[in-house]
């Protein structure tokens, strides 16, 4: 058996790694120069700093970092919330949190009750009460006040304005268990040199990567998948696909119509040296969800120097990056330079007008008959320790069939 993956962010470098400890011949494509996805991390002597995925809970991943021999850090992260005239707000008063607990408990009791696919590793059959927005959901339910807690959660993370965002993505992504961390300010954590260390230490340990490769084509003939760049074509056995692709690159129409289906948004980071404040993890609560304005900053401190990364929704223009660091330094930050800025593609889904009750269990269905596969964010949900979980269960599930 010969794999291919396609996509050299997080997900198709486990699924490679894992394939490769298994025996299996293995071919990695990137479409980019460096691998990793969203796991950059900026090096400035002896400072780690994070542009794309910061932190991860640590249910599963302890395990393959374990594995790989990464040293991580638990510890707690202190947030600010910022109002429009860019001071200090409570993100929701001490009275509001009782009320919440109450909410949460009522959520959890509906979707334990109503909505158990909520508790898978990856997306499923879709009640059709959780086709709709967030905002909506929580509205017919009574449950308002968990509207103010989780918004800032999943507007500054990327995964859009709790008004557009079906409930089904968003009650997978912050499910009650994950709300009550953020509540509690439970520890999050943090490998020590950066999430880069570990796209380092899988590739350590893949044969195959083809980098900075273009894919033309994916199509099955033969009872193989051929894969076309503009340098030639190779068969696979099977091809595990982890990132969203260009709609023409598909050649079976299921598939295609499928990924034809799938966006992501738009998102960017700016990295900043600043004066060694004494600054937290900030959110601007009337930026939320709106395109072109700074979401959060998450701060990176060592010895003396300290590192901002600024969160913002749209295309990176120079124009949009100057006026996030307008706003950064309205906020009382001193900022020393720019040190870069990166555009994001994140969180496939499907959107409201085009998700459908079947749509993951009829790609689910599909896929096990055919020598495509759909792995990682594509139907998982999006957090790097479920990512985990869901291609290690994926790969042992091809291992399996293979005999292994």
């Amino acid at each position: 058996m010969h794999y291919a993956v396609v996509g050299g962010g997080f997900s198709g470098l486990l699924a490679a790694y894992l394939l490769e400890k298994k025996g299996k011949k293995v071919t990695l494509y990137e479409k980019e120069e460096i691998l990793g996805g969203h796991c950059r991390t900026i090096v400035n002597k002896d400072i780690y700093g994070e542009i794309g995925t910061v932190f991860s809970f640590s249910d599963h991943i302890k395990e393959l970092l374990f594995e790989l021999d990464v040293a991580y850090t638990e510890r707690y992260t202190y947030r600010n919330f910022l109002d429009e005239d860019f001071s200090k707000s409570e993100h929701v008063s001490f009275e509001a949190v009782q009320i919440i607990m109450k909410d949460l408990s009522q959520l959890q009791n509906l979707l334990q009750g109503q909505y158990p696919t909520t508790e898978n590793m990856n997306y499923g059959d879709i009640p059709k009460d959780l086709l709709q927005p967030l905002d909506q959901f929580l509205m017919i339910n009574n449950l308002h006040s968990i509207r103010s807690l989780i918004s800032p959660m999943l507007s500054s993370f990327g995964f859009g304005c709790i008004s557009d965002i079906p409930a089904y993505y968003a009650l997978n992504i912050f499910t009650v268990d994950t709300i009550l961390s953020f509540i509690k300010g439970e520890k999050l954590l943090f490998v020590n040199k950066g999430m880069s260390e570990i796209v380092h230490k899988f590739s350590q340990n893949i044969s195959d990567i083809r980098y900075a490769v273009n894919i033309e084509g994916i199509e099955e003939k033969n009872n193989k998948v051929v894969i076309k760049t503009p340098y030639g074509q190779d068969a696979y056995s099977q091809v595990l696909i982890t990132a969203k692709l260009s709609n023409s690159v598909l050649r079976n129409d299921f598939y295609r119509q499928a990924m034809e289906k799938i966006t992501t948004n738009p998102y960017f980071t700016c990295a900043y040296e600043i004066e060694n404040q004494k600054i937290v993890t900030t959110y601007y609560k009337p930026h939320l969800g709106i395109t072109e304005k700074i979401q959060f900053f998450h701060i990176f401190k060592q010895n003396n120097k300290c590192i901002l990364v600024a969160y913002a929704y749209g295309l990176l223009n120079p124009d949009l990056v100057n006026r996030t660091t307008a706003d950064i330094e309205k906020s009382g930050v001193k900022i020393k330079r720019l040190i870069t800025t990166k555009q994001w593609e994140i969180f496939p889904h499907v959107p409201e007008e085009g998700l459908r009750e079947n749509f993951y269990s009829d790609l689910v269905a599909h896929q096990g008959n055919h020598g495509i596969k759909f792995i990682g964010s594509l139907i998982s949900k999006p957090s790097i320790s479920n990512l985990y979980a869901s291609v290690k269960r994926e790969v042992e599930g091809l291992c399996g069939v293979a005999g292994i």
